[in-house]
């Protein structure tokens, strides 16, 4: 029985080191968005370099899932944790595929950006959700290399934190959109800015509660 345990948690730390390798193409996903939402004056061929960017690391990314969950259903945990793992590999993927979005959504829409009001919420509130969502990556990269359950437990309960603040930030952000006097299609494309980086953060917290759980069956 301990000999079949050690086989399936070595199963479980090899998932985590591939996540770990996903969450990094994320990483360096988000950089490249962040850097587009710190620059008003943007060229297109620096926005279409940057879509080329993340369209590579997005298609990288497929590659490992596509990997992990064969990996997964062919017995690579305890099968007891099976469904829980496959959903935590969907929400890691969802990561990265929002991220991917996002900066579709900004080729489309930067050349708004020459509005005051409109840059005004991406340099300021969508940028601030977009560190938050950074900071909350690190902490999940920080609960796959953890040792312990408890340490797991500790860094998700911050990424739980940093969740409710890009809440806060999203609801007080959407209350200034609405009062401003803007076209429907700038309306559009900051609404949608916000609602997918709140997306992107609600998949990181499910994400970090589903390790939590597979952890502490492991």
């Amino acid at each position: 029985m301990q000999r079949i345990k050690r086989i399936f948690t070595s199963g479980v730390e090899d998932v985590k080191a591939k996540i770990a390798s996903h969450l990094e193409l994320s990483r360096q996903s988000l950089e490249v968005l962040l850097q587009l939402l710190s620059a008003r004056a943007t060229a297109k061929s620096d926005v279409d370099e940057a879509m080329r960017k993340i369209t590579a690391l997005e298609r990288e990314g497929d590659e490992i899932i596509r990997g992990l969950v064969d990996e997964v259903t062919q017995g690579a945990v305890v099968p007891t944790v099976t469904n829980l793992v496959l959903i935590l590999l969907d929400n890691v993927d969802n990561v990265l595929d929002l991220i991917y979005f996002a900066v579709k959504e900004i080729r489309r829409g930067f050349h708004l950006w020459q509005k005051e009001s409109v840059y005004a919420i991406v340099a300021n509130e969508v940028r601030e959700i977009f560190n938050l969502i950074k900071s909350m990556l690190e902490y999940f990269q920080k609960m796959l290399s953890a040792g312990k359950v408890e340490e797991v437990k500790h860094y998700a309960r911050i990424v739980s934190s940093l969740e409710e603040e890009i809440d806060e930030i999203k609801e007080d952000v959407l209350d200034k959109i609405y009062g401003l006097e803007l076209t429907a299609v700038e309306f559009n494309h900051l609404v949608t800015l916000v609602f997918t980086a709140d997306r992107i953060a609600d998949n990181i917290q499910d994400a970090a509660y589903h390790l939590v759980t597979v952890v502490s069956s492991a």
